[in-house]
C-alpha cells in the first residue's frame, strides 16, 4: 500500500510544471540540477534473536558498552535530483535518484587479550552450539527515488534558511549480505550454516521519511550550495537489517544546486 501511494506521487510530480501562469506580474518558476552527498547515522539496538552470551538490553547500535559488546551502524548517500521552485509559495519541489549504502558491524571481547564474543548458532534438544566470532558485518546498497519539498521562510541576497520534509523508496537493491569472522580458521566451513541460522528473511525494500534544516548559499540564477542538518527520520519498513532494529535516523547532506533556466 505504502509503495502504491509513492508511485502515485511520483506520477502525479511532472503536472505540477503545467500549472497555468496567467498572471505575468508572479515570480518565475526556476529549473535547477542538485548534486549531493551526505551521511547516515541509524540509530536503534541490537536484535534480541542473535542469542550472544551478554545481555543485549543496553548496547544501542552507535554506542560501546563497558560489558563486551561494541556495535555501529553508518550509511552515506551520492544523488542527484531536478528542482522546481515555486516561488509565489517560497518553496521547491524535487525528485531524482540516489544510491544509498548502509553498513554495521558487531565486535566484542571477552577478556583484555580475548577480542571475540560466544554466539549461539544452534540449540536442538540438549545439543546447544556457540561459535567465538570475532565480528559481524552487513551491508546493504540500494538505489532509491526521493521525492522532497523545501520551503523558505527567510530569504536574503546570499543566504536563506529552509526547511525541508521527505521520502524515498528503493527501487534496485544492489546488494544485502551479511558475513561472520570467526577467531578460529577451522569454523570457516560452517560460515554459510551459521549465518543461515542467525540471520532470518528480510526486507529487500527500503522506504523511508525524513526532514531537515538547512541553509543555502549563493545567488538564485547562480551556482549555490546548501548545508542541512536532518532530523530524527523513520523508516517506513520494517525488517531492513539482519542484526540490528533501528529506531530513528540521523545524518547531514551537503548539495550543489546548477540552475537551469526560467520560465
Amino acid at each position: 500500500m505504502k509503495k502504491n501511494i509513492f508511485v502515485i506521487i511520483l506520477l502525479a510530480f511532472p503536472f505540477t510544471t503545467v500549472l497555468p501562469q496567467t498572471d505575468n506580474n508572479k515570480p518565475s518558476r526556476r529549473q535547477s540540477v542538485s548534486f549531493e552527498a551526505g551521511f547516515i547515522y541509524p540509530q536503534g539496538t541490537i536484535k534480541e534473536s542473535l542469542s550472544i552470551r551478554q545481555n543485549l538490553s543496553y548496547y544501542y547500535v552507535n554506542q560501546y558498552s563497558d560489558g563486551s559488546i561494541s556495535s555501529s551502524t553508518s550509511g552515506m548517500l551520492l544523488g542527484a535530483r531536478y528542482e522546481y521552485g515555486l516561488p509565489v509559495i517560497k518553496s521547491d519541489i524535487s525528485t531524482g535518484l540516489r544510491f544509498v549504502g548502509i553498513n554495521s558491524e558487531i565486535t566484542g571481547y571477552a577478556s583484555a587479550n580475548s577480542d571475540f564474543f560466544y554466539l549461539r548458532y544452534s540449540m536442538e534438544e540438549t545439543d546447544t552450539k556457540f561459535a567465538r566470532v570475532k565480528s559481524l558485518t552487513e551491508c546493504n546498497y540500494i538505489l532509491s527515488i526521493p521525492l522532497e519539498i523545501r520551503v523558505y521562510p527567510l530569504r536574503y541576497r546570499n543566504i536563506s534558511f529552509f526547511a525541508m520534509a521527505g521520502m524515498e523508496y528503493s527501487v534496485i537493491c544492489f546488494k544485502k549480505a551479511a558475513d561472520i569472522t570467526f577467531r578460529e580458521e577451522i569454523m570457516n566451513p560452517r560460515k554459510d550454516v551459521v549465518l543461515g541460522n542467525i540471520s532470518g528473511p528480510v526486507n529487500r525494500n527500503y522506504s523511508s521519511f525524513y526532514s531537515s534544516i538547512g541553509l543555502k548559499f549563493g545567488r538564485e540564477d547562480k551556482l549555490n550550495y546548501t548545508i542541512e542538518v536532518m532530523l530524527p527520520s523513520f523508516l517506513l519498513t520494517g525488517n531492513n537489517f539482519y542484526f540490528i532494529d533501528v529506531d530513528y535516523l540521523e545524518g547531514f547532506r551537503l548539495s550543489v544546486k546548477l540552475p537551469l533556466k526560467s520560465k
